[in-house]
């Protein structure tokens, strides 16, 4: 098998057909979004970022509705930024990576080993003290680890909204968790997505590093050394200057731009970010400037169901396939290794996830051709 890094090297060659890179998307790109928030109302608006360097494009850009019902809050302009949820959980296990090359982190060390005594006790009322002591920050990574998934508990949801103003901090999120969400089973034994899961690897990141956990990400994953000058943590770091207002996010139909970013913020959530500084970062993940190639490599290690690696997911759109995570948000951010391909975005509906298939089909039907690269399976591990 070759290593992942080289067929990297590979796939960046650029084909002799793909001239200079683009900046202006090809002009399939803004008919497709028109079409695609034309037969769905409750988009406010799509906002894309797409790169192939191989088939010669480089490229943002957005298209908003014209319904009066979202003219309350910031267009979806090229640049505007927007709460990236989810996919904040790649950033948060890029830094315990970032740990583990560092050798201040056992990924297969209990957690309870770096977490502080309330957190454990929390952990305890969840699981139970004997299974509490054997979850490891590599269970947390692959949500593995038996714990049960306080976001989407539909009493979670109704309590945030309910007070939408309420700052939650990690004690009293961790302390909902404890005393409304049961486990789902053993550590190490079944996936579960849980972002109680990636709270607690949060905590582990600040115990290990010192600093609170906006300043270790960006710190041990080199945000300021990536290009992305939109990208920054809510509420526990400073809105950077000329930065634009965060567009407008709804939630069934109601706007819930600024409901307080707490209630999703500390490592399972927490960056604001957009198109374009998601796929500059996706990018220089796969292409070693964030992670060694060992790191990497673990990185894309899934768990038995060959879906879940460490806060990155093993996908699959239009037949290719693809790594990336998905935020509530209705955000992505992926990388297609047969196409070259680097896509980011959002539609800004909370859980109304865009079909994605359409989007790569059409970047292969106008002459972004898959090229083979073996068992792309086989570029990840299994535990």
């Amino acid at each position: 098998m070759l290593p992942y890094l080289y067929l990297l090297t590979l796939l960046s060659v650029p084909l002799p057909i793909a001239g200079v890179t683009a900046k202006v998307c090809p002009p399939w790109v803004t008919p497709y979004l028109q079409k695609v928030i034309a037969s769905h109302p409750e988009f406010p608006g799509i906002q894309v970022a797409l790169s192939s360097q191989r088939c010669g494009f480089d490229c943002k850009t957005s298209v908003n509705s014209n319904l009066s019902h979202f003219a309350d809050e910031p267009p979806y302009l090229e640049d505007t930024p927007w709460r990236i949820a989810s996919i904040t959980k790649t950033f948060t296990a890029s830094a315990t990576l970032r740990l583990v090359e560092q050798n201040k982190l056992n990924l297969h060390a209990p957690i309870v080993n770096f977490l502080p005594a309330w957190a454990i006790n929390y952990l305890e009322q969840e699981q139970g003290a004997s299974n509490a002591s054997q979850i490891t920050s590599w269970m947390l990574l692959h949500h593995i680890s038996g714990l049960g998934d306080h976001a989407t508990d539909p009493r979670w949801l109704q309590e945030v909204m309910a007070n939408p103003e309420y700052r939650w901090t990690q004690k009293t999120v961790l302390a909902w968790a404890a005393a409304n969400v049961t486990g789902v089973g053993y550590p190490g034994e079944s996936y579960y997505y849980s972002d109680t899961g990636f709270t607690y690897l949060g905590l582990v990141v600040e115990n290990v590093t010192g600093l609170g956990l906006a300043q270790a990400v960006r710190t041990l994953v080199k945000l300021d050394a990536l290009n992305m000058p939109s990208t920054y943590w809510e509420i526990l770091e400073p809105t950077p200057k000329n930065v634009l207002a965060r567009a407008g996010q709804y939630l069934e139909g109601e706007d819930a731009t600024h409901a307080d970013a707490s209630f999703d913020l500390y490592g399972a959530g927490g960056l604001v970010s957009n198109s374009g500084d998601l796929n500059s970062f996706t990018r220089a993940l796969h292409t070693g400037r964030v992670l060694n190639n060992a790191s990497l490599q673990l990185m894309m290690t899934t768990e038995k169901t060959g879906y879940s690696g460490c806060g990155i997911f093993n996908d699959t759109f239009a037949g290719q396939q693809a790594w990336g995570h998905r935020g509530f948000w209705a955000a992505w951010t992926y990388y297609v290794p047969t196409l070259d391909l680097y896509l980011s975005g959002t539609d800004g509906v909370g859980d109304d996830q865009l079909d994605l298939n359409p989007l790569v089909q059409s970047v292969i039907d106008h002459g972004c051709r898959p090229v083979k690269i073996g068992d792309a399976a086989g570029i990840a591990g299994v535990v």
